[in-house]
């Protein structure tokens, strides 16, 4: 049984929320429900590349002075992660910022 079935979706359903939530073009949420739709239950026509815009933050170049040893277990995290060093410092600055509990 699929996911779009088990939480009581039909594929329609499914689609109709598939085109709102690509509307809103918030790459999270947009994962979020790839993550837990199964696709096949979808007409993926109906999410041509012209339908999805996702919008990209404006980045701003900043210096920061960080401990040696600090920068270098930052650049062995994201080797290990398969990202650069500073999309992972930026990875971790959102998701701390985002966190409910560090509020």
């Amino acid at each position: 049984m699929s996911d779009a079935t088990e939480k009581g979706r039909t594929g329609e359903v499914a689609a109709a929320e598939m085109r709102e939530v690509l509307a809103r073009g918030d790459i999270a949420e947009i994962a979020d429900f790839f993550d837990r739709t199964d696709t096949s239950e979808l007409s993926l026509q109906e999410a041509s590349e012209a339908d999805v815009v996702v919008a990209r933050p404006e980045l701003e170049q900043i210096s920061i002075r960080l401990p040696k040893e600090d920068l270098a277990a930052i650049r062995r995290r994201a080797a290990r992660s398969g990202v650069g060093y500073t999309t992972l410092i930026r990875m971790i600055l959102r998701e701390h910022l985002h966190d409910p509990l560090s509020r």
